[in-house]
Formats: C-alpha cells, sequence, structure tokens
C-alpha cells in the first residue's frame, strides 16, 4: 500500500501512477478545460480557412480593383476621344453656318440698307475690293487685314437721306462675336480711308454671343438679326 505522508510523496506518486495522474486531472480541471485544447485545436484550423477565405477574397479584391483602374483608364481615353470629336463636330457646325450665313448675306444687302435708313445701290465685288486694297499696300497697311478685307462677306454702296454716297460693311455668322464685330469696324474703316465717304459697321447674326450686348454691339455696330426660320430647312 502506498503511503503519503508530504507533498513530495503525492507527486511522486502521481508521477509513477498514470491513471492517478488522470484522475487528479479531470477532477481539477473538470470536462471543459479537459476538452479545450481540442477546442482550439478546431479553432485554429477553422480560423486558418477562414485566413485563406479572407486572403483569397482580398487577392480578388486587389485583382478586381485593378481592372477597375484600367477601366477607368481606358473610359478616361474614351471620353477624351468622344470629347475631341464632338468638338471638332461643333467646329465643323460652326464653319458650315457661317458657309452658309455669308454667301446668302448677300441677297440681304438691300434689306441691311434700309433697316440702318439708307437706301442699296449695289454690292461691290471681289474685283472691286482687290484694287482697293492693292492702293492699301502702299500706304503702309498690313497685308493680312487687306487680305481679309478683301474677303469682306459683304460691301455696300449706298444712299443717305440726303442722298449723298456712303458704305455699309457687313460681316455675317450664324452666332456673331467680337471678332465679327472688329471685321466690320476695320472695313468700315478701310472704306473709309480708300474712299473719304462715311462707311458703317454691320453685322448679321441670328444671335450674338455674350461677349457682345444683344441689341448693342461694340462701337456702334449695328446689328441685323436673321430669324431662326431663315436657316431651317424648306
Amino acid at each position: 500500500m502506498t503511503t503519503i505522508n508530504s507533498q513530495e510523496d503525492f507527486l511522486r506518486v502521481l508521477s509513477e501512477n498514470p491513471e492517478w495522474r488522470a484522475a487528479v486531472r479531470a477532477q481539477i480541471l473538470g470536462d471543459e478545460l479537459l476538452q479545450l485544447p481540442a477546442k482550439f485545436d478546431v479553432f485554429v484550423g477553422e480560423q486558418r480557412d477562414f485566413n485563406a477565405r479572407l486572403t483569397a477574397s482580398i487577392e480578388e479584391l486587389s485583382t478586381s480593383t485593378k481592372e477597375l483602374k484600367e477601366f477607368n483608364r481606358e473610359q478616361k481615353d474614351i471620353n477624351e476621344r468622344l470629347a475631341r470629336s464632338m468638338d471638332r463636330i461643333a467646329h465643323d457646325i460652326g464653319l458650315l453656318r457661317g458657309w452658309f450665313a455669308r454667301p446668302n448675306a448677300a441677297d440681304f444687302a438691300p434689306v441691311f440698307a434700309y433697316e440702318m435708313g439708307m437706301t442699296w445701290v449695289r454690292t461691290l465685288g471681289r474685283n472691286k475690293l482687290g484694287s482697293m486694297a492693292h492702293d492699301g499696300i502702299s500706304d503702309g497697311l498690313s497685308r493680312d487685314s487687306l487680305r481679309s478685307f478683301i474677303n469682306a462677306d459683304v460691301i455696300i454702296e449706298a444712299t443717305q437721306s440726303d442722298a449723298s454716297t456712303c458704305y455699309i460693311a457687313v460681316e455675317a455668322s450664324y452666332t456673331a462675336d467680337h471678332r465679327d464685330a472688329d471685321r466690320a469696324l476695320r472695313n468700315a474703316g478701310y472704306m473709309m480711308r480708300f474712299t473719304g465717304l462715311p462707311a458703317h459697321p454691320c453685322i448679321v447674326s441670328v444671335r450674338n454671343d455674350r461677349e457682345l450686348a444683344p441689341g448693342t454691339p461694340q462701337g456702334n455696330v449695328f446689328w441685323y438679326p436673321i430669324p431662326d426660320q431663315f436657316w431651317e430647312p424648306e
């Protein structure tokens, strides 16, 4: 029979008798604590599976993010190309409208003169304007500005209320801006310089941009508004 007189005896007996040691462990720890290592091993396994799935999800998200960034870059390129195309289309439409406005403005020359309180006499041709510009070169005027003068939309010879001769320098555009007014003013100035007679600037448009007041364009340039219906096809 084993005799236990001290703590050392007790520990020695437990060391020599595994079944006693197991019984004491069970008595002290209880079932829940005894099952803890096994449960912890299960938890570790589940955590490893979760971590693996989380890592896969993060990698998938990273791939999706890269694909989204690539898509955004491609979409940005598409948008930029589309914007350039729209700008070209808007520019071409503007040129087309301007091209349509200029030759048709000559047909309305008597109307412009009438609206300005004058009587139309004739519309000057390019030959006449070219001859004036040729004389202007000797006066030291810029060839570029004289070239633009020759290409003026319409130059009208008219008579004023006192039957005296004058001229009207017309610039036509769908949407008039300060450049149209500037050209009309410049061309009127050239006509006065070349002829010594009064000349009046005029712009013809459906509308004016924000730089020109709706009813009073810069420099007292007369504005003849063309209704939108004029531009619509029959």
